[in-house]
């Protein structure tokens, strides 16, 4: 048998609280609507599920059996609800090992504090992520990437101890050390732009 489900909506409010108006109140309809719904539940069934009086409504056997039913119905609706919008509130984060160690982790307990309610799950490794509930963040050439898209623009550059910077002045030998990323799809390090631009 099909039966509408507002009225079983207004049924189970008005059961639960015992009241035509209370239950008008939590669903933000008129109570006159309410008793509608009901009525058409009750003719529906072909059988009453309130006893009727001056200022009060009282649940009858069969109206407390399907105040039942109907109360752990909508519970298990609503905790399905819950369940799936608690999704809303986790955000995935896929990135390399070093980006999360050196800047993403260090950065939660600030995060935390401004959106307690959100949890963030970080996951690190080379491997690109590519769901769609996922937020990847990697290294990447500039001019490829939508400009939306881009957190923060990197800048290489040589570090040294000052007493080997001196050496660059003069005409001695220096040895650079540069490392390659794990990644080999990944621009190399652009060293030799960077001994152009400073004329070495």
């Amino acid at each position: 048998m099909n039966v509408s489900l507002p009225a079983l909506k207004a049924f189970e409010s008005a059961a639960r609280l015992g009241s035509f108006k209370a239950a008008a109140t939590e669903l933000a309809i008129s109570p006159t609507a309410v008793s509608h719904h009901i009525n058409n539940l009750e003719q529906r069934l072909n059988m009453n599920l309130f006893t009727r009086e001056t200022r009060k409504v009282t649940l009858t056997a069969a109206g407390r059996q399907l105040a039942e039913a109907t109360n752990q119905g909508f519970n298990i609706i609503q905790a399905g609800i819950d369940k799936v919008t608690a999704k809303d509130k986790l955000i995935n984060v896929a990135t390399t090992s070093s980006f999360a160690a050196l800047v993403l982790i260090p950065a939660l307990h600030h995060f935390y504090q401004q959106f307690p309610e959100i949890t963030v799950n970080i996951t690190s490794g080379e491997q690109l992520t590519t769901d769609n509930f996922t937020l990847p963040v990697r290294f990447g050439i500039r001019e490829q990437q939508n400009q939306a898209d881009i957190i923060k623009c990197e800048q290489f550059n040589l570090f040294s101890a000052p007493h080997i910077a001196d050496r660059f002045i003069s005409s001695e030998s220096v040895t650079i050390y540069t490392t390659n990323w794990k990644n080999s799809d990944l621009p190399k390090a652009p060293l030799k732009d960077w001994l152009a631009l400073n004329a070495l």
